[in-house]
């Protein structure tokens, strides 16, 4: 039987535990939805927006956290096409990432992420055309179910995760809802 309670449950004990305290610097991201660039990627229309805020938040220090749904993986069968679409995103969020500033939730768009063998295939490297090799992209990164954002001194929590888990057509019913999803917008 579905139960939101206990996802969410589940969700909040395995967290990912990220302090944090009054001197931090988080953003938090959601439903980014990058998509292949192609007339159905919404987010190609915020794209350059995304990007310039995304190099001031990276200049000044802070942490980004994306809680679910960065990447269209229901209307793009692939991350590469995502990728190739919106290279200089992903070279910038390895820019975080190298620093241990990027922290990454998996949502029902971008479930696949939960598989820890899928982030090491899709997302590790990456072939450079120029180079004629692949290079690294984000090598170790882990995607979390949430996180836990903990105060160092106070250890005071707040809690983050995508929330599909309470939502019984996006959880249970996810490989159809993404069929239809790819169905009704190629049509």
């Amino acid at each position: 039987m579905f139960s939101a309670k206990k996802r969410l449950d589940r969700a909040y004990e395995e967290a990912k535990i990220v302090a944090f305290d009054n001197d931090s610097k988080i953003v938090l991201f959601s439903d980014c939805h990058r998509g292949d660039n192609s007339f159905a990627d919404d987010f190609s229309n915020n794209r350059n927006i995304y990007f310039h805020a995304l190099k001031h938040y990276y200049a000044e220090g802070f942490t980004y956290c994306e809680l679910g749904d960065g990447d269209e993986l229901w209307e793009n069968l692939s991350f590469n096409s995502i990728f190739y679409a919106h290279k200089n995103v992903y070279l910038l969020l390895k820019l975080f990432h190298q620093q241990n500033r990027l922290h990454m939730i998996w949502g029902n768009h971008d479930m696949v992420y939960r598989d820890p063998r899928y982030v090491e295939k899709h997302l590790s490297t990456y072939f450079d055309k120029k180079l004629d090799k692949d290079v690294e992209l984000f090598g170790d990164i882990n995607y979390h179910e949430g996180i836990i954002l903990k105060h160092a001194i106070t250890a005071q929590e707040i809690f983050l995760t995508h929330g599909h888990q309470a939502d019984w057509w996006n959880y249970l019913l996810r490989k159809w809802s993404r069929f239809m999803v790819r169905v009704l917008g190629s049509l």
